[in-house]
This record gives C-alpha cells, sequence and structure tokens, in this order.
C-alpha cells in the first residue's frame, strides 16, 4: 500500500481508503471479514456514518487492538439523504452525533468528523451560521475530535459550489467530494483549490453511484449509464457515445478497476471504495501500481466524459 499526505492535518493515509457504508447488518461475519482484509492490506482510513445501519457499532468491535486505524464517521443534517431533504442541524445534535460515535466506535476521540451530505447554498449558510459548524470547532478544540470537515452531496451539486465556499473558509481540515471518470468536475477546480489552502480530500464514489445497473461496476452498467446521460442531455445523442465498443479502449482492464485508477491518476489524498466482501476489497487493491492509468487513456476519458455536470444514478 502507498500513502500520501491527508492535506495539511500531518496524517498520512492510504491512497485507498474503505467505505464501511453496507454490509455491518445484513452480512456481518463478511462485513467483519472485509474489515480484517483492508487491515492486512495496510488500508489505514475507513469511511463510516451515524446513519449507515450498524456500520459504527461493527467497526468498533472490529477495530478492538488496532488503535492506529483512522476512523471518519459523519453526522446527517438532514431529515434525509435526498437532494430536496430539509435541512435540520442543531449545535445539539451535532454534540451528540459526536457523542454517540465515540461510542459506537469504542473510541477516545474521533480522527474526521464531517458534516454529512451538505447540498445546497442555503442549508450549507444556515450551517455555518446557527451553531453547528462552530459546534464541530469546539468538539475539536475539546480533543474530542482530530479534524473537522464535510462531505457533499453530489447529486445536488455536481460543479462543487459549497466546497467552492468551504475550502477557503480556513474552517475545514478535510472534504470527501466525488470524482469519477463520469463526474471530473473537481479536478480543475476543487483538488488545486484544496491543495492551496491544504485541505485534506477523501474522494467518494469512484464509481459513481455503484448500482448494478448503471455504476462503474461493468461495461454493462457503465453503457447503461452512458444512455442515461445521454437521455438526459449530458451527452450526445451520437457516436462514440451511442456505440457499444465506447469504452473498449480501457481493456485490458475492467470497469471498475479502470475507475479506481482513474481516480489514483489524479492529485488527491485517498480514494474511498465500498466492497461487501473480502474478495471484492483484493480486486480493487489491484488498482494500486503507478502510474495507475496511461496518458492516453486518461486523456481519452477527459475528451470523452470532461464536460458532464450532473451525476446520473
Amino acid at each position: 500500500m502507498r500513502y500520501r499526505p491527508l492535506g495539511r492535518t500531518g496524517l498520512s493515509v492510504s491512497e485507498l481508503s474503505y467505505g464501511a457504508a453496507r454490509g455491518a447488518i445484513e452480512t456481518p461475519d463478511e462485513f467483519a471479514a472485509s474489515i480484517a482484509t483492508v487491515i492486512d492490506a495496510g488500508i489505514n482510513l475507513i469511511d463510516t456514518a451515524e446513519h449507515y445501519d450498524g456500520s459504527e457499532e461493527a467497526l468498533g468491535a472490529a477495530l478492538v487492538g488496532h488503535d492506529d486505524m483512522l476512523v471518519q464517521t459523519k453526522h446527517l443534517p438532514y431529515a434525509d439523504f435526498s437532494p430536496e431533504s430539509a435541512y435540520t442541524g442543531t449545535p445539539e445534535g451535532v454534540v451528540a452525533a459526536a457523542e454517540q460515535s465515540l461510542r459506537r466506535l469504542r473510541r477516545d476521540r474521533l480522527d474526521i468528523f464531517l458534516g454529512h451530505g451538505m447540498r445546497t447554498a442555503a442549508s450549507y449558510e444556515q450551517f455555518m451560521n446557527d451553531g453547528c459548524c462552530e459546534a464541530m470547532v469546539k468538539l475539536k478544540a475539546q480533543g474530542k475530535v482530530r479534524f473537522i470537515g464535510i462531505s457533499e452531496l453530489s447529486e445536488a451539486d455536481g460543479t462543487h459550489e459549497i466546497l467552492k465556499q468551504a475550502v477557503p473558509s480556513g474552517i475545514f481540515d478535510v472534504v470527501m467530494l466525488t470524482v469519477n471518470f463520469l463526474l471530473q468536475t473537481a479536478i480543475d477546480d476543487i483538488l488545486p483549490l484544496c491543495r492551496a489552502h491544504g485541505v485534506g480530500t477523501v474522494v467518494m464514489m469512484p464509481l459513481n453511484q455503484a448500482s448494478a445497473v448503471s455504476g462503474l461496476v461493468s461495461i454493462d452498467a457503465a453503457r447503461e449509464c452512458i444512455r442515461r446521460h445521454i437521455d438526459h442531455g449530458n451527452l450526445p445523442d451520437a457516436p462514440p457515445y451511442t456505440d457499444a465498443d465506447v469504452l473498449d479502449f480501457l481493456k485490458p482492464y475492467s470497469i471498475p478497476e479502470a475507475a479506481l485508477r482513474f481516480v489514483l491518476a489524479q492529485e488527491i489524498d485517498s480514494c474511498c471504495f465500498g466492497a461487501r466482501t473480502p474478495g471484492r476489497v483484493r480486486q480493487n487493491l489491484a488498482a494500486v501500481d503507478p502510474p495507475y492509468l496511461d496518458p492516453d487513456r486518461l486523456a481519452r476519458l477527459r475528451s470523452l466524459f470532461g464536460g458532464i455536470r450532473w451525476q446520473m444514478r
């Protein structure tokens, strides 16, 4: 495993990190086995959240004796995950969420604590001014949290307008943002902005929405996602987008491996992937092989899909 600095935090993080959003309740044995595989592989950053069913509790059990593992967790100041969801954040809710996450994770402090899924300018402004952000800063000052930040909701903000405000604020140490070869908007503006301000970058959704139907998980699913972009006017209804072989230039890599390699080739700090089984974890580890993706394939992906401005399920 290779490691990269996480912005100005002083932390060194594995370039692949693990997203523990699913499986803790449905398949607990495989979840625990996947965490063990992650640790054995040298991955040292795991992402979770208060609303990932059973994830924090399962991680708390799986990471006993592994105090060197870094855990990033998140508090959702909205009613749910939908783009139009009502903002429900309160300072008391932020503090309670951190305290509950500490208990569930069996930790004395949280390594990284994020406001989860910021999605509109209005709700971001509320978060910054209603005491919620101040509560996060206080948690950090008290030593309960080492570093604070926010994650975005790219389905609602595909051009990262909120991060354009948040990163230069000087408040946030880390941001979690979407980068994949079907949503490249962060590459030219947000990633350079983060580097300029020393803000750590943890990339989510490297396989887009990792749906079996339209995620970057197989050639058929990737072609279906391209078709949906065409239907919504995000891509031309013409060759090469309508060609069955539009992605054949990525061979011999599989679509998931090529997608991970695309992200790792960017100037990011860590790329967070999800995997429900140890076997899938090991398959994803194959992407850790610089230079990740050659210049011709990178340029082709940029040329084909660099104009997309919205995430598509």
